[in-house]
């Protein structure tokens, strides 16, 4: 008995031992696990059909967790709800977005979480709900799909359209058409030569208009100089009011001259004409008197100085 009760309590402290590191190892993977997992909810609207449990999740391309649970939101059926799970060391901003991608064209759907910027803060759970909720939006298969239908009603009417286009009345007329143009363009072959006269005319014409309106434009620049603020025209302008007022100041103050002067003025016109015409008279006798003097000098200047010394007629 004392030989076998050593080894018995060896086998219980080995027991004991094992027992102790299972738990131990247990315990630390819990609370690794614990530590470096994250929850969020996400939700989106309509199918997720191609998404299971167990897809993975990216962010920004990075493999960082697993979808843990897919069920169709309570609150709104028409919604559904993917609870993911993300390593602890990835951290969520607040205005990162997750979508709906599908790998290659065989592979299955995954989720992406995109953007984030640096000055956002950590996404934290809001009151009410169970684990902090990533903004969703639609993914680019989502919307082909989605807008698939329309794109389809808008190709059958497309077709509907092109039918009535090329109905057999249309045809015709399309064939008339292109018979019309080959017509034409075998007259304008045929009349080259004269086209290209008119396009080196054409060419010259707007040579020609060119030149013609540089020199409207070089008018326009020195009649926008002449009537400019400061331009000779304005000035002038300005010179005719200003002569303009002062003629009529000058007309204004001879109607008050003759108006205070008009019994004056009248009398001095009638009796004023009169003597100037007797003025006139004697200035005319005045002068045949002077010619006549004028003559006789020419004729005869000794005359006038020293008078007539010629003998009389004495009789014999």
């Amino acid at each position: 008995m004392e030989t076998r009760a050593p080894y018995v309590l060896v086998g219980v402290f080995v027991l004991v031992m094992l027992a102790g590191i299972v738990v131990a190892a247990l315990w630390f993977a819990q609370v690794e696990f614990a530590e470096q997992e994250s929850y969020f909810d996400i939700y989106f609207a309509g199918s997720v059909t191609g998404l299971s449990e167990g897809s993975a999740v990216r962010y920004n391309g990075i493999s960082v967790g697993r979808v843990t649970d897919i069920k169709l939101d309570p609150q709104d059926p028409t919604r559904v709800r993917v609870t993911v799970e993300i390593q602890s060391g990835s951290v969520v901003k607040s205005d990162s977005t997750a979508s709906l991608e599908i790998q290659g064209l065989t592979g299955g759907d995954f989720i992406n979480i995109a953007g984030g910027s640096r000055e956002a803060p950590p996404l934290v759970r809001q009151g009410g709900q169970r684990y902090p909720v990533i903004a969703s939006t639609p993914s680019g298969l989502q919307r082909v799909v989605t807008s698939a239908p329309e794109a389809l009603s808008r190709l059958i009417a497309l077709a509907d359209q092109l039918s009535e286009v090329f109905s057999e009345p249309n045809r015709k007329a399309i064939g008339e058409t292109l018979d019309n143009m080959r017509q034409l363009t075998a007259t304008a072959a045929s009349h080259s030569g004269d086209i290209d006269s008119a396009l080196a005319d054409g060419a010259a014409a707007l040579h020609d208009l060119r030149a013609t309106l540089d020199s409207a434009n070089a008018i326009l620049t020195s009649l926008n100089q002449v009537v400019a603020p400061n331009g000779d025209f304005v000035a002038a302008i300005k010179s005719v009011d200003q002569t303009s007022r002062q003629i009529a100041e000058v007309a204004t103050r001879l109607d008050a001259l003759l108006a205070d002067n008009g019994p004056q003025l009248h009398d001095f016109t009638r009796r004023g004409f009169e003597q100037l015409d007797r003025l006139i008279a004697q200035t005319q006798v005045l002068v045949a008197q002077l010619t006549r003097i004028a003559d006789t000098v020419e004729r005869d200047p000794t005359r006038m100085i020293y008078g007539d010394r010629r003998p009389g007629y004495q009789p014999k």
